[in-house]
C-alpha cells in the first residue's frame, strides 16, 4: 500500500479539488490555464499512482466515486490549511504583528474569553488570536505536533506528565443539567436522576468528557433505553433544542450560567449532583520557548478566570445543593 506522502503532491490535491468543485475537465482546465487534455492526463496518474477511480467520465461531466469524494473533501483542508499559512507568513514576515493559536475546548466559558482577550487587547494590542476547538485529547495532540501555541482544556494530570506541558490551573468547572427556561423540571427544588432518565435528552458527542459522564449517571438509573435522542457538536444546535422541543442537557456550569444569566434562554435544573468540580486549565510545551504573545495570553487567562470565580457565587451556592429526600 502506498503511503500518500510520497505519492501525492500538492499540485495533484490542487487538480482533485478543482474537479470536485467543477465536476467538468473542461470547465477545471479553464480554471487552471490549462488544456482538457493535460486535466485528463494529470487525473489518469493521479489514480495509477493509488490504484483507484476517483471519478466516472460521462462526455460532459465527471462525477467523484465514494473514494474521490473522500480524497476531494482532504484536498479541500490540506490546500485550506496551506493558503492559511502562506497568508501568516507573508504578514509576519511584512511586520503586521504577531499570531497566537490557541486550541479550546468547546465548552469553555464565553465571559472568561471575553475578560481574557479585553486584558489582551490593553497588553498586546497587536497580537492576533485564532481559536480552534477540539476534543481534549484532540487538543494534548493539537500542542504536541505544533498545530497550537497554547491549549485551553480540563486535564488529567497524571495522563499527560509524560507530555511534560507546563500547566496553569484558570478556574474551576463542573456538569449541571440545564433546559428551556419554562421547562417544568426548571421549576422545581430538586430533581432527582430517576426523573432525569425519563426526559428526552440533546447532548454533545460521545468524545467529550460531560457525555461520558452523563451517560453513566443515565444508565445507573434507566437500563431499558437511552434517553439521548440527539446528538451534535453544535452547542447553538442543542440549546435551540432545549428550548423549542422541551429536551434537556449537560453543559459546563459556566457555559450554562451565560445562557441562563447573560442570554435568558436557559434555566439550570436543581438535581443533587455528587461530580466533583474539576479544574480548566492552559498548557503549553515545556520544551518549546514560549512567546511574547502566548507568555501575555496565558496570564491575561489567569487573570480573567480569577474575575470569573470571583463573580460566580451561584457556581458554589449550586453546587452545594444537598439531597434532602427528592
Amino acid at each position: 500500500m502506498q503511503n500518500f506522502k510520497n505519492i501525492l503532491s500538492v499540485r495533484h490535491l490542487r487538480l482533485i479539488e478543482m474537479l470536485g468543485s467543477r465536476l467538468s475537465i473542461n470547465r477545471t482546465a479553464e480554471a487552471l490555464h490549462t488544456s482538457p487534455s493535460a486535466i485528463s492526463r494529470g487525473l489518469r496518474e493521479i489514480e495509477e499512482l493509488l490504484g483507484a477511480r476517483l471519478f466516472d467520465r460521462t462526455t460532459r461531466h465527471v462525477n467523484p466515486t465514494s473514494l474521490g469524494r473522500n480524497l476531494i473533501r482532504h484536498a479541500e483542508q490540506i490546500l485550506n490549511q496551506i493558503d492559511r499559512a502562506e497568508a501568516d507568513f507573508y504578514a509576519l514576515l511584512s511586520g503586521e504583528g504577531d499570531r497566537l493559536d490557541v486550541g479550546l475546548m468547546g465548552g469553555i466559558s464565553p465571559r472568561l474569553l471575553s475578560f481574557a482577550l479585553n486584558l489582551m487587547k490593553e497588553r498586546a494590542p497587536d497580537v492576533a488570536v485564532r481559536f480552534q476547538s477540539n476534543f481534549a485529547p484532540g487538543l494534548v495532540a493539537d500542542l504536541i505536533h505544533n498545530r497550537c501555541d497554547l491549549i485551553v482544556t480540563h486535564f488529567d494530570i497524571e495522563r499527560i506528565e509524560s507530555h511534560e506541558l507546563e500547566i496553569s490551573q484558570i478556574y474551576m468547572e463542573r456538569i449541571v443539567v440545564v433546559a428551556g427556561k419554562d421547562h417544568p423540571l426548571a421549576q422545581r427544588t430538586g430533581v432527582t436522576w430517576e426523573e432525569l432518565a425519563q426526559e428526552s435528552w440533546a447532548m454533545l458527542p460521545g468524545e467529550t468528557s460531560i457525555r461520558r459522564i452523563l451517560e453513566h449517571k443515565l444508565l445507573m438509573h434507566k437500563r431499558d433505553r437511552t434517553p439521548i435522542k440527539v446528538e451534535t457538536i453544535e452547542v447553538h444546535f442543542v440549546m435551540e433544542m432545549i428550548r423549542s422541543a422541551e429536551m434537556i442537557t449537560a453543559l459546563p456550569f459556566h457555559l450554562a450560567d451565560w445562557m441562563q444569566d447573560g442570554l435568558g434562554i436557559a434555566k439550570e435544573i436543581p438535581v443533587f449532583d455528587d461530580v466533583s468540580p474539576w479544574p480548566v486549565c492552559a498548557a503549553t510545551l515545556a520544551s518549546r520557548e514560549q512567546s511574547f504573545a502566548c507568555r501575555t495570553f496565558t496570564d491575561c487567562l489567569r487573570a480573567a478566570g480569577a474575575t470569573l470565580m470571583h463573580d460566580s457565587p451561584r457556581f458554589i451556592q449550586s453546587s452545594n445543593i444537598k439531597n434532602q429526600g427528592f
